[in-house]
């Protein structure tokens, strides 16, 4: 049977005979593209913070900044998941640029290739010979009140990751020793974290945990004098992370205007030196129609931007377009509460009637790769033998009839995404069409954000389906909080929910193996497990742009979700 995408051409608003398949420029390719970020859980209940320091919301809206020298304003959290107006660091899922303006790390990626670890707090780093304690030095750094960062700020920020409520990363941190204790509230602190003198940090570990790197470069060090006596199930919601908080990283945040702008100002006691900018301004906009419009306008710098909004770019002499694998894998999640779902040859199926091939051709005009597993399609983790789930509309009937399954009966069933640029609108218009030939009707919702999140993230689930973006970064123990069984939400982020005890068996072993062939070799067999099962309908990846003024020099921008954690010093910008 063909695919119905050509005579959907009229329904989703295409003129697909007019969409000529541009061919990208190369772009840099992660030394090991796997792993994933998936959109950030909700935050636990709204707390009474201690009294913010530093200038705070307008009741009403405001005039917009004006863009002048030496002064560069972005749309920084513009795009799928950007999370524009949430600040807490340790919820955060994507939209990480602003948290790189005014938060430092312990470590950080330091080139766009993502192929090297660097310093960032941490001068250097040792790990011993048996894998199981990490022990770094401390750069002499300044927090923004002028106090010196010490290793009890890093061991505080630390400790509330595995505090109930208060990190989304908590999984990871699980190796540390004393975790289960403090965890179950029998220790009051973490008996593997220790501090010899101000300057050193010593992580012990119960075994080995080869991606901690990694993960550590996603976590902002905060100040432990400043949210010491905030509770750790109130920490997400605490006004602190937007009312004067206490960064150490080349900007601080000095103005927040809800709605409309956060403004950050150089820092000049940095450790790396006082920025080349004097503000970073951070434009808030409800859609990134809106940001696109700025930015010809030149009242921006900077904003993300879709394949099909390309065009609109190509006659402005004064913008460059930056591109880059986008690290971010979507998927179809399957509710696996629902009961027809639950069998993997019903999962097959709906892969089976869903024309990848096609959509990426004219929709996508050739920018995006199908993906056959949760890790890049083109990264080392890859399964080569993973089944690619070609459009075939006979068989996805034959493995309905055969599981015995008609989906017809379920009726019309939520297909819910944050996606709403108009590119994914149109996709998922023809996906849904495509599924009601094997009798799967969907009622499509695109929702921003923070209604998704409650929505997604939530016991009573109503949607069936969802449409999720799932980055790919460099490390591919990512996948642990969203795929292993014990990481079921609330704990992790394995909202659909993912039990497979092989699949967590070779999870835990990705996770303590030094050998980078052995891992590699696990990881692939997770892919090829996690394919076989169609645990989730990993459908492609894209390659993603960001437009910029030509106006800006020393700019790297890397189009992933990780955003900030993924993008080199921006204390060295500079703006014409």
């Amino acid at each position: 049977m063909k695919s119905k995408i050509l005579s959907l051409a009229v329904v989703t608003g295409l003129s697909l005979a007019a969409c000529a398949t541009p061919t990208p420029t190369a772009a840099p390719k992660p030394a090991a593209p796997a792993a994933t970020t998936a959109p950030a859980a909700p935050a636990p209940a709204a707390t009474t913070a201690p009294a913010a320091p530093a200038p705070t919301t307008a009741p009403a809206p405001v005039a917009a900044p004006s863009n002048a020298a030496n002064v560069i304003i972005g749309g920084f959290d513009v795009g799928p998941g950007g999370f524009p107006e949430r600040f807490d660091n340790f919820f955060a899922g994507a939209g990480h640029y602003r948290f790189e303006f005014y938060l430092s790390k312990l470590v950080r990626y330091c080139d766009v290739s993502l192929s090297k670890m660097c310093g960032d707090l941490a001068e250097k780093w040792e790990v011993a010979p048996d894998g199981k304690t990490v022990t770094f030095t401390l750069r002499d750094a300044k927090w923004h009140d002028g106090s010196k960062v010490t290793a009890d700020d890093v061991i505080f920020t630390i400790s509330r990751q595995l505090d109930k409520g208060a990190s989304r990363y908590g999984g990871s941190f699980t190796a540390i020793t004393g975790s289960k204790d403090y965890t179950e509230g029998t220790a009051k602190t973490l008996a593997g974290l220790s501090a010899p003198d101000a300057k050193t940090v010593k992580i012990a570990l119960d075994k080995p945990n080869t991606p901690l790197l990694d993960t550590l470069s996603f976590i902002g060090i905060i100040q432990k004098k400043q949210f010491e006596n905030v509770p750790p199930a109130d920490l997400s919601k605490s006004d602190l992370w937007k009312n004067g908080i206490i960064g150490s990283g080349p900007f601080k945040l000095t103005k927040y205007v809800a709605g409309q702008y956060t403004e950050f100002e150089a820092f000049a006691d940095y450790y790396g030196g006082k920025p080349k900018v004097d503000k970073i301004i951070n434009r808030h906009f409800p859609e990134a129609g809106t940001a696109l419009i700025a930015l010809q306008k030149g009242e921006i710098d900077f904003t993300y931007v879709t394949v099909d909004e390309l065009d609109k770019l190509k006659s402005n002499a004064d913008l460059k377009v930056i591109e880059g694998p986008s690290l971010v894998g979507q998927s179809m999640y399957f509710n696996l509460r629902t009961k027809e779902l639950d069998d993997k040859r019903v999962r097959q199926a709906i892969m089976h009637a869903v024309d990848r091939d096609t959509i990426i051709k004219t929709l996508w005009k050739g920018t995006a790769l199908p993906s056959n597993c949760f890790f890049s399609p083109a990264g080392p983790y890859n399964s080569k033998d993973a089944n690619p789930y070609k459009y075939d509309v006979a068989k996805a009937k034959a493995l309905l009839k055969e599981a015995n399954v008609d989906l017809a009966k379920l009726g019309e069933v939520e297909f819910l995404t944050y996606y709403g640029d108009q590119l994914s609108k149109d996709m998922l218009a023809v996906i849904s069409e495509q599924l009601k030939e094997i009798g799967l009707k969907t009622k499509l919702r695109f929702v921003d954000v923070p209604t998704f999140n409650a929505e997604f993230y939530n016991k009573e689930t109503k949607w069936t389906l969802a449409w999720v973006g799932a980055g790919n970064g460099p490390e591919p123990d990512n996948i642990y909080t969203s795929h292993h069984s014990s990481e079921e939400w609330p704990k992790g982020i394995n909202i659909n929910v993912i039990k497979n005890a092989a699949l967590d068996k070779l999870l835990d072993e990705g996770r303590v193996e030094g050998d980078p062939a052995k891992r590699q070799a696990i990881y692939q067999k997770v892919c090829q497990l996690s394919n076989d099962e169609a645990l989730r309908g990993y459908m492609l990846e894209s390659t993603r742009y960001g437009a910029a003024s030509k106006k800006l020099g020393n700019f790297i921008y890397t189009p992933s979700p990780g955003g900030g954690r993924y993008m080199a010093y921006p204390e060295k910008w500079t703006k014409q």
